[in-house]
């Protein structure tokens, strides 16, 4: 393969990924950076087949990134293998292994300890094997990170919140798990929005991802903060969880819900006001924008940046809309309405699919 790729999916370089600076966004394909990264030809593999490792498959998160990374599995006639690490750090390196003694031509992993995965992932770049740490970064030459803006939405939701406390009272933040590029981001923006407001105090507890978990650390941080005012969660399948807890308490006109993922019942949960907001990030679309990624890195075809980042949306009602433009907390912010976002969670296909990614 001597061209450079002209067209590429809809990804860009997450800028200040680890700083919080700036605002998602996406590129159209031609505007990508890409290259071929070999010393010599890379001829077209006849079959692809990819592994994924995923934290578990019961989060309709992942159920829904499933779904989607079939679909482009069929639109690339590539084979894609699941497999769910059931919450088990341990768990994720022997399935990687596992890819690794099967040769499969690239695998992807939603990694519980990026850092600790370091040296997993260096042995299938030792074995030629390209990897995609999804929402966690490993510095490996083969190795690349697809990920959401999740610090600056995250502190743009705080920060909404806040405003909507009237600047005091007790928030509780519920958070994936200490290690998690995607659930650290998430926290450290939810921190830092928060810090303007000196007579805010967080209280926060981890739920692994789990909604049962994240269910019954609401019910104790209710328990023990019996004037909170907000709750925000970095899953909507633990937030959804965690609202049951609220409702249970009796106290959905006193505690305000804030989430982050886009899944349909969260997008359904602001439409009736049950959340205040959700950030759509859209699992189908996830799931195939990075089998899309992986079908590419194992035909030969790499993405200049080794950090990759995929559009946003915050789903507001237009009363909560309106309330978030008065009050000016970020600018060029991509805001939808539950109805928008419900369509765009079925959209993906018709955005990311690109039938020159077959010719190359």
């Amino acid at each position: 393969m001597k061209k450079i790729l002209a067209l590429l999916l809809t990804l860009t370089l997450l800028i200040g990924v680890l700083t919080g600076c700036g605002t998602s966004s996406s590129q159209a394909p031609s505007e990508q950076n890409v290259e071929q990264n070999a010393e010599t030809e890379t001829p077209k593999k006849d079959k692809v087949v990819l592994g994924v490792v995923l934290i578990d498959m019961t989060n309709q998160f992942f159920v829904d990134m499933i779904e989607g990374g079939n679909k482009a599995a069929e639109d690339y006639g590539c084979e894609v293998i699941w497999k769910s690490a059931d919450g088990s750090f341990d768990n994720q390196i022997s399935l990687i292994e596992n890819f690794i003694e099967q040769g499969v031509d690239c695998i992807l992993v939603d990694p519980l300890d990026s850092e600790g995965l370091r040296p997993t992932i260096e042995k299938a770049s030792a074995a030629g094997i390209p990897t995609i740490t999804m929402a966690g970064k490993v510095d490996v030459d083969t190795n690349y990170t697809t990920v959401y803006n999740d610090l600056e939405n995250t502190r743009i939701v705080a920060e909404m919140t806040a405003k909507m406390i009237d600047e005091e009272g007790t928030v509780a933040l519920l958070y994936g798990n200490k290690g998690n590029l995607v659930s650290d981001l998430r926290q450290q923006g939810y921190h830092e929005g928060m810090s303007k407001y000196p007579n805010i105090n967080i209280v926060e507890q981890p739920t692994n991802w789990d909604p049962p978990t994240g269910m019954k650390a609401a019910q104790d941080i209710i328990a023990a903060n019996p004037d909170l005012k907000a709750l925000h969660c970095v899953s909507d399948a633990v937030t959804l969880a965690a609202y049951q807890a609220i409702k249970t308490a009796g106290k959905e006109d006193q505690i305000i819900v804030t989430s982050y993922d886009g899944n349909e019942d969260a997008i359904k949960a602001v439409e009736a006001g049950q959340f205040a907001c959700t950030v759509l990030t859209g699992a189908k679309k996830t799931g195939y924008w990075n089998i899309q990624i992986g079908y590419m890195l194992a035909n030969g075809i790499r993405p200049k940046e080794h950090i990759l980042n995929l559009d946003t949306h915050l789903v507001l009602t237009d009363e909560n809309k309106a309330k978030f433009e008065e009050w000016k907390i970020a600018d060029n912010v991509s805001i939808i309405s539950p109805t928008e976002a419900l369509k765009r969670t079925e959209m993906y296909r018709e955005e990311l699919y690109d039938p020159n990614i077959l010719n190359k």
